[in-house]
């Protein structure tokens, strides 16, 4: 098994397993020639997989595939996961050196994800129900009803433990009860997190062009930041918005405008990429456009939104740049050629 790999000179071993790395596009990878550059043999399923693009344009076939590769990375252990990724990938360049072409200017915008259901994973809509279900039988509390579950979705545990359930107005114990209930999720969740297809591509190409990314969630900033390292993405994130930046939850738009004054910016140079009406209601609370990902919800569901994309990749740099400036966008979006320049009228 990979877990079994000699790291006595991991030089060498990440040397060999480059060598292993296909050229071609189209070509496959064998993830067993891998283990066998490597000195091990195992038996696993081939995956295809591309080198690192610098375009958005994938069909469907191409996410599924990556979905194979990254399901790999995420059952590795931490101390080989740089086996299967190349330091460009995993860390965000400490100087972006992207130079403007004659004639055009910088982004004046910048692209606040939210976590979960856009960043990584979100395939469990009954889990927060579960968390509080378990809650509410630990402390012995009445298990709150599916409108009132719904009323405390995207606040913050204290705001909710507070303000809705008021299952107490003592600052401790309203602590107290958030702290448990944060051990109760990570342990319900796991913390296995996988990225969505298409991530990658999308944070890369905003590190290309300069564009400022901020991740915003209401989970604690330790339980966000730990889930950040998880799947490789320290140094991607100018601002990280966790929990304790701001005092009220969705719908209200604070955690957006938190994250907008940490970056620099002013809200309406600001795109949010959320997975909810939810998220869009409090992003338009904000002053905000906002870009639905329909990963829990389908896409008839988010038309809230100013534009709804299936993946993040499918989003050109352009088409961020025109949804920034209050123009909208066809169903499929504007232009994917990444090389285009970018002017912006004064």
């Amino acid at each position: 098994m990979i877990s079994s790999i000699s790291l006595l000179d991991s030089q060498l071993i990440h040397k060999r397993y480059r060598k292993c790395w296909p050229t071609n596009p189209h070509s496959t990878l064998n993830v067993h020639s891998i283990a066998k550059c490597c000195g091990k043999s195992m038996r696993m399923k081939m995956a295809l997989l591309k080198p690192h693009a610098t375009g958005f344009k994938r069909n469907h076939q191409a996410h599924e595939e990556d979905t194979v590769f990254y399901k790999l990375v995420h059952r590795l252990p931490e101390s080989l996961t740089w086996l299967l990724a190349s330091q460009e990938r995993v860390k965000r360049p400490a100087a972006k050196k992207k130079q403007q072409k004659e004639g055009t200017v910088a982004a004046r915008f910048g692209v606040i994800l939210e976590w979960e259901g856009v960043v990584v994973e979100n395939d469990d809509p009954d889990l927060e129900p579960r968390v509080w279900y378990v809650l509410s039988l630990e402390e012995a509390k009445s298990f709150p009803p599916d409108a009132v579950l719904k009323e405390i979705e995207g606040m913050r545990t204290d705001e909710a433990i507070s303000e809705v359930l008021n299952w107490s107005d003592d600052p401790k114990e309203i602590k107290r009860l958030a702290a448990r209930k944060e051990i109760i999720y990570q342990k319900l969740r796991g913390r296995i997190y996988q990225l969505r297809p298409g991530v990658l591509d999308f944070l890369n190409t905003l590190v290309e062009f300069d564009i400022p990314i901020a991740i915003a969630a209401s989970r604690p900033r330790t339980s966000l930041e730990e889930g950040i390292k998880a799947v490789g993405l320290q140094g991607y994130f100018d601002v990280v918005v966790a929990a304790e930046d701001f005092r009220r939850g969705k719908p209200e738009g604070e955690m957006f405008e938190a994250a907008a004054e940490q970056l620099g910016l002013e809200p309406d140079a600001c795109l949010v990429m959320g997975n909810s009406n939810l998220t869009t209601e409090s992003a338009h609370t904000a002053g905000m456009r906002c870009v639905a990902v329909a990963s829990r919800h389908p896409a008839y569901e988010l038309h809230a939104a100013n534009h709804v994309v299936r993946w993040l990749d499918q989003l050109s740099v352009v088409d961020l740049q025109r949804l920034a400036n209050g123009e909208v966008l066809g169903s499929r979006g504007g232009r994917s050629d990444m090389d285009m320049e970018i002017v912006i009228e004064e």
